[in-house]
This record gives C-alpha cells, sequence and structure tokens, in this order.
C-alpha cells in the first residue's frame, strides 16, 4: 500500500501508479498556466496529451470532462474553448458535434481561408478571373473546360458558395 501523490489516499499500486485514481492521474500530471489552462505534460500523441490507465491509452482531455464533468455522449466530441488540445480543464472544455467543432473553429478565425487553405484547387487570381469571364458572357460548360474542373463545382465559385 501507498499513499496517493495528490490526495495522500492509501491504495495499493499496480506497477508504478502514483495516483489512486484516473481523476487523480489527471491532476498530477498538469502544469496550470496563467491563462487558466491545465497543460497536461506526462504524455502527448501529436498535440493532445494521452493518459495511460490500467494498460490503456486516452486522450487526457476526455478523461478530464469525464471525471470532472459527467460522461460523454456517444458521437460527441470534447472542444476546447480555449483552442489548447494539450489544456484538460474542464472549465475549458464542452461536448459539441463536428459540425459545431468546425463552427467554432470558423468563428475564432482558425481555418485557413482561400488559396492558403490546403484543399483549395485554385488561386485567387483564378476566381477572379473565373467570375469576370463569366460576367463576360462565357457558359459554366467553357469555363469548366478552360479550368479543368466540374460544371457544379464552377457554379458554386461563381455564386459564391465556396471561396468569396
Amino acid at each position: 500500500m501507498i499513499n496517493c501523490i495528490i490526495c495522500n489516499s492509501e491504495f495499493y499500486a499496480r506497477h508504478a501508479a502514483k495516483a489512486c485514481s484516473l481523476k487523480c492521474k489527471v491532476l498530477a500530471g498538469i502544469k496550470k498556466e496563467e491563462n487558466g489552462c491545465w497543460i497536461y505534460k506526462k504524455s502527448s500523441s501529436g498535440a493532445y496529451g494521452k493518459i495511460r490507465w490500467q494498460m490503456q491509452w486516452y486522450s487526457a482531455h476526455r478523461v478530464s470532462y469525464e471525471e470532472f464533468v459527467g460522461p460523454i455522449t456517444k458521437g460527441l466530441l470534447v472542444c476546447h474553448k480555449c483552442d489548447t488540445p494539450k489544456c484538460v480543464n474542464p472549465d475549458h472544455l464542452f461536448l459539441g458535434s463536428h459540425k459545431d467543432n468546425r463552427k467554432d473553429a470558423v468563428d475564432k478565425n482558425r481555418v485557413p481561408k482561400g488559396e492558403v487553405n490546403h484543399f483549395s484547387k485554385f488561386t485567387d487570381k483564378q476566381i477572379k478571373e473565373m467570375r469576370l469571364l463569366k460576367e463576360e458572357g462565357f457558359t459554366y460548360q467553357r469555363l469548366s473546360n478552360i479550368f479543368n474542373c466540374s460544371f457544379s463545382y464552377l457554379c458554386s465559385i461563381i455564386k459564391n458558395y465556396n471561396r468569396s
């Protein structure tokens, strides 16, 4: 039996465990920042913190949400209000769909727009040229041949559904 490094509760340690619960393990791995973020420092995979518990790996922000706030509804993401992927502060986390997460990113100008977006097929100059040629009377079919794209994609660009 050993004592937990966070709450000092006595527990039977499996392997080299130093925390008695998943909640204590989260708290043991954070560094509190001035902006209120709790940065999970123990382990990471890409931009997100990772927690190993009972021989399994979990996303630290999801574990923190479940331990401090409550269960995560199937199909929902744990999103960050603070836009810091390693943050596990439950006050900075909220549940949302993929659509909610994308809207949050767009609202905060975190999504590259225009030709800097890696999905962009055309430059801003080409978009202007397409719209100018359409105003001059070119058909959508002719423009789609010139710019080597589908009729529907070209139509959505010219009508401002894609790329302004």
